[in-house]
């Protein structure tokens, strides 16, 4: 480590949105923010890489339910419904442009430390998601679309 004032310093800032909230209307808020409190010895560039609008699976529809109903198979508990983030920016795209509904299972740990170097999976949530996978398609062919 070196005693000095480095000339340079980045920020990687990402964030989770909930429904209803608008990427680009907060990529405005965040970057007025940003501009108004930052020192005037200090020059700042905002750059902008990707962004997506969020995302809200409904777990009511016949997807939604014949998932429910493997999930309760493969871990013989009942489901336990909870708002978790994940950021995969084409799900309402596919929604948007498709109208076709996503449905997401995830089956990582909230200690998995997702996207760090240290990220985790142990395999048996790899082997119980094979398992949910089998039984979801089951459920899925059973289901009655008509």
């Amino acid at each position: 480590m070196k005693t000095i004032v480095p000339s340079l310093a980045t920020a990687k800032l990402s964030f989770r949105l909930v429904p209803d909230q608008d990427p680009t209307e907060l990529r405005g808020i965040i970057t007025k923010f940003l501009v108004e409190n930052c020192p005037p010895t200090v020059a700042i560039d905002v750059i902008f890489q990707h962004q997506g609008k969020p995302y809200l699976v409904e777990p009511d529809s016949l997807f939604g339910k014949a998932a429910q109903r493997a999930l309760e198979k493969t871990f013989s508990q009942p489901v336990a419904f909870i708002r978790e983030g994940g950021s995969i920016p084409i799900t309402q795209s596919f929604k948007d442009v498709l109208n076709l509904d996503a449905l997401l299972l995830g089956l990582m740990l909230p200690d998995a430390k997702a996207h760090s170097p240290n990220e985790n999976f142990p395999i048996e949530n790899f082997e119980a998601g094979i398992r949910l996978n089998q039984r979801l398609l089951e459920e899925i062919a059973r289901t009655d679309f008509s």
